[in-house]
C-alpha cells in the first residue's frame, strides 16, 4: 500500500512506536487497523 502526502511527523512517530514495540511499521499499521475494525464487528 502506498499512501501519498502522509504527514511526515505522523510517519516518524509511527515508525518510532513500531521500533519500541520491536515490530515493523507494516505490522503496526495492520495491528492498529485490526483493532479499529474490531470495534465495528457485530
Amino acid at each position: 500500500m502506498i499512501i501519498k502526502n502522509f504527514p511526515e511527523d505522523l510517519h516518524r512517530k509511527a515508525k518510532a512506536k513500531a521500533a519500541l514495540e520491536g515490530i515493523t511499521l507494516k505490522a503496526l499499521i495492520i495491528k492498529l487497523l485490526e483493532t479499529y475494525l474490531a470495534e465495528f464487528r457485530t
